[in-house]
């Protein structure tokens, strides 16, 4: 096994120059007073800290946990039993059905976004078809759904994954022992698949919370999310790269805990993909 430490060498400089250092530099940044990226004036402060937390900021962070949540939430009531069926499922175009599922993921997520945005719209596609007039543009709900639909396929493969793994054995002694089919179910499959269920978990919660292009297009600025905020300081007149950076460093250190506790329920890495 030490014989090919060395091919990880390429990737660990590779990690280095596009992870490692950028992460440095923002968090060296962040604690400097700056307008856009002038090092050579920069001080040293403290302050942005204040500006980092104020009411606006804490209100789209806590706006983007809910909404997050719930588009989570969703994504598990949905992807669970889309999962369980395929692995159920025996007969030898079984992989062809998961790619129909995940196949979305190997498309242009601000397509993807458009046209179901466009679908929601009260003059969109679905109006046309079924004549049913939707009016949830620009509404939290119709982020939530959109978020839903995209991110679904990212709760779906790391639950097939670990469904696929499950042992039948185990299912078959629970079932000589004399449970039922649901019980055995709930004794047995669900709690050997909730690294899979975690790992989805992460996938889909972290997009959801970062992300700024569909509360942006969706709600056309009207919801705005910690993700809207931090694309605002690097877009905006008045430069404010020490504050977006920081936000963003605040929020890196919530992936980490949460990587930490997945890394901690799932130690082998089975449904880290």
């Amino acid at each position: 096994m030490n014989k090919f430490k060395k091919l990880a060498i390429p990737y660990l400089l590779w990690m280095s120059l596009l992870v490692l250092i950028p992460l440095v530099l923002m968090i060296i940044m962040s604690f400097l007073d700056m307008q856009y990226i002038e090092i050579n004036n920069a001080k040293f402060t403290l302050a942005n800290f204040p500006k980092a937390f104020n009411k606006t900021y804490i209100s789209a962070f806590l706006k983007s946990m809910k909404l997050s949540i719930i588009a989570t939430i969703g994504c598990v009531i949905i992807a669970y039993p889309i999962a369980y069926i395929i692995s159920k499922i025996k007969f030898v175009g079984k992989s062809l059905l998961l790619v129909i599922f995940i196949l979305p993921m190997w498309t242009n997520m601000l397509l993807r976004i458009e046209t179901i945005n466009k679908m929601l719209d009260k003059n969109g596609l679905l109006q046309s078809l079924t004549h049913i007039r939707l009016n949830m543009a620009g509404t939290e709900f119709a982020v939530i759904c959109v978020m839903i639909i995209v991110y679904l396929p990212f709760m779906i493969f790391p639950i097939y994954t670990i469904l696929e793994k499950i042992d039948n054995s185990l299912i078959e002694a629970s079932a000589d022992l004399g449970a039922t089919p649901t019980k055995s179910f709930m004794k047995v499959t669900l709690p050997l698949s909730l690294k899979g269920v975690s790992s989805g978990v992460t996938m889909v919660f972290l997009p959801c919370m970062m992300g700024f292009t569909i509360p942006q297009i969706v709600s056309n600025g009207k919801v705005v999310l910690i993700g809207n905020i931090i694309e605002q300081k690097f877009k905006g007149s008045t430069g404010q790269y020490n504050i977006g950076m920081l936000i963003s460093v605040l929020i890196i250190f919530i992936i980490l805990i949460a990587i930490w506790i997945i890394s901690k329920l799932d130690p082998e890495g089975e449904t880290l993909i």
